[in-house]
C-alpha cells in the first residue's frame, strides 16, 4: 500500500513493491504539472492539468509511432540490399 497525498487529498493506493517508485514518479510528475497552472484552483486546475497530461501523452505516442514507421522503412530497405547482394 501506498499513500500520496496530493493537493491536501491523502489516497491509499494498493500496489505491488516494484510499482512504488513509479507511482512516486507519477505523483511528482502530477504536482509539478499542477504548479505549471497557478491561475486555476480546484477542479479546473486539475482537469486543466490531466488535459495536458492527455495531449502530452498522445503527442509522444505519435512521435514513437513515426519513429518506429521510420525504423521500419529502414530495415525493409536493408533487408532489400541485403537480398539484392
Amino acid at each position: 500500500m501506498l499513500s500520496l497525498t496530493l493537493m491536501n487529498h491523502t489516497f491509499e493506493i494498493p500496489c505491488e513493491p516494484e510499482e512504488r517508485e513509479r507511482l512516486m514518479e507519477a505523483a511528482t510528475l502530477l504536482e509539478d504539472k499542477l504548479d505549471q497552472i497557478p491561475n486555476l484552483r480546484g477542479e479546473s486546475k486539475v482537469l486543466m492539468t490531466a488535459l495536458n497530461l492527455c495531449y502530452d501523452y498522445l503527442q509522444l505516442k505519435q512521435e514513437t509511432l513515426d519513429y518506429t514507421e521510420t525504423l521500419q522503412a529502414r530495415m525493409d530497405e536493408l533487408m532489400q540490399a541485403s537480398d539484392n547482394e
